[in-house]
């Protein structure tokens, strides 16, 4: 890459799914992003997204990259964590090549203005007290903000911490025309899954690092309904959890795997990838629209990354002690409900920023105003004291699109000390709704 005149504003540097999510979103904000790509071979590998990640998607208005990287929509994903247990889990996941998925988000970036530059490596960042710049062929650029986004290379974010030292064993499958259902198997050296398109499906192997190629034998071809001498191994990459230390400092934010990168076996690597990028981007539209509001936007996005971080260390001790989340008990709605959570100041994203504002505080000590279209502090200002819950679900279906994604969210408030049960009238049972 020569270094010219510059006329970005950000520079991302990494070419995944999370640095395209990011350029975007920057481009929707009025931002002008310069992408820089290292020129090598990204391990090729299909992935499966699930279904929760699809409204990410949509907010980035880049539901087409979908299509364009030829992902498919499959029903069911098999978990055979448990051997004597085995289940299909419910639900929706979209199979995709990482590979294509990226580049086809890339090209969407370029097409609504970002700039894509490849290096053979990439530049030095040197950080100033309001911009970051970048060193090169004898010239220096400067940017109001730098996103690392160079996946677990982190090569803007060091320090790291890393849990563990898995690495999966990755093979490709002859392809025989089908895109099956996603499927998961616990063996006596590590785990193994199975994620396909119709022209392609990933095998991938995991185990704590060693020397030796973990290979699938023949029960793991039988396991994973493979066969027998169909995979060809492709590389290896780690599959540990890792984290940077100081996911933002100065003028500098890591997404994606340069912030937080999962252990595969949760399946959210894309869905922070793309989440974190929205986040990101609103602290980035904060510093230059809110100068006041820079203190908070950097507090925000540090919690937001530890509470990603810590959620998923719950998820994985609950497996690793081979107990998985067991499936919340429907809990029973009261006839009439009343709000009682507290609400609090607190750092919120909304309308790309951040900024300070009331929130209702939730038993672990995170707050929260919104879940999904829902302001929960204005639905409360808005009803009356006590509400019957038939007519909050009514309400709630308008903005949620629908009954029981009404009752999903009146349940989640009810567990979380949102909403509470109010006095019965006399002779009135509490009522059970949607069994």
């Amino acid at each position: 890459m020569s270094f010219t005149r510059n006329s970005c504003d950000v520079v991302i540097a990494g070419a995944g799914i999370a640095a395209a999510a990011t350029a975007l979103r920057l481009c929707a904000l009025g931002f002008r992003p310069l992408m820089l790509a290292r020129t090598c071979r990204d391990l090729p590998g299909v992935e499966a997204i699930p279904s929760a990640a699809v409204p990410l998607f949509v907010e980035l208005g880049a539901e087409d990259i979908l299509y364009e990287a030829g992902a498919a929509l499959i029903e069911g994903f098999e978990n055979h964590w448990n051997p004597e247990e085995p289940s299909l889990r419910s639900g929706y996941w979209i199979h995709v090549e990482r590979g294509r998925l990226a580049k086809a988000a890339v090209r969407e970036a370029v097409k609504r203005g970002a700039r894509f530059r490849t290096c053979q490596s990439l530049p030095t960042l040197r950080e100033d007290p309001d911009c970051v710049c970048i060193d090169g062929d004898g010239a220096s650029l400067r940017f109001e903000v730098a996103i690392d986004a160079t996946g677990r290379s982190a090569a803007w974010s060091r320090p790291i911490r890393r849990r563990g030292t898995q690495v999966a064993d990755v093979y490709d499958v002859l392809p025989d025309g089908k895109a099956l259902s996603g499927k998961i198997v616990l063996q006596s050296g590590g785990w193994a899954y199975r994620i396909g398109v119709a022209d392609r499906t990933t095998v991938g192997m995991l185990s704590q690092a060693k020397k030796e190629r973990y290979f699938p034998d023949a029960l793991t071809e039988k396991a994973l309904c493979l066969s027998s001498g169909s995979c060809s191994f492709i590389g290896r990459r780690p599959a540990f959890a890792q984290w940077a230390e100081n996911p933002v400092q100065g003028r500098r934010i890591a997404v994606g795997d340069a912030a937080l990168a999962y252990d595969p076996l949760a399946g959210q690597g894309i869905r922070f990838a793309l989440s974190s990028a929205i986040t990101a981007s609103s602290v980035v539209n904060t510093w230059r629209s809110t100068q006041s509001q820079a203190g908070a936007a950097e507090r925000f996005y540090r919690k937001y990354v530890i509470r990603c971080r810590e959620s998923h260390f719950r998820f994985m001790d609950q497996l690793e002690a081979k107990s998985p989340p067991s499936e919340q008990r429907a809990e029973t709605i009261p006839e009439l409900v009343t709000f009682s959570g507290e609400s609090v100041r607190a750092d919120l994203q909304f309308d790309s920023n951040i900024r300070a504002d009331q929130a209702f505080l939730l038993p672990d000590g995170e707050c929260v105003r919104w879940i999904g279209e829902i302001d929960l502090l204005s639905l409360r200002n808005s009803l009356p004291q006590t509400i019957r819950s038939s007519d909050l679900v009514d309400r709630l279906g308008v903005a949620t699109g629908g009954r029981q994604k009404a009752q999903t969210v009146m349940r989640w408030c009810l567990q979380n000390n949102i909403l509470r049960e109010a006095a019965s009238e006399p002779g009135k049972h509490e009522t059970s709704l949607g069994k």
